[in-house]
C-alpha cells in the first residue's frame, strides 16, 4: 500500500517534533493550533494549507522546503 504525501509529511513533522523533546499538546501550543487538529496532521488527516505549513515548520525551526522535500522521498 502506498503512503499518501498528507502521511509522508505528517511523520517528517512528528519525527522532528520528537527530537526537539516537544508532546504534541506543547508543540500545538507552541504554534497556536488546537491540539486535536496538530494530531489529524501528523497523522496525516489533514492537507495543509501554505500559510499553515509554513507555521509548522517555522515551528520545527526548519524551512518549509526541508519538510517537503523530506515528506516527498
Amino acid at each position: 500500500m502506498t503512503t499518501s504525501l498528507p502521511e509522508r509529511i505528517g511523520a517528517v513533522v512528528r519525527k522532528r517534533r520528537e527530537a526537539l523533546g516537544l508532546s504534541q499538546e506543547a508543540f500545538a501550543d507552541r504554534i497556536g493550533m488546537h491540539r486535536n487538529y496538530y494530531g489529524a496532521i501528523e497523522r496525516g488527516e489533514k492537507t495543509m494549507r501554505l500559510d499553515t505549513f509554513e507555521r509548522v515548520a517555522m515551528g520545527l525551526e526548519i524551512e518549509a522546503w526541508r519538510l517537503l522535500k523530506d515528506g516527498a522521498g
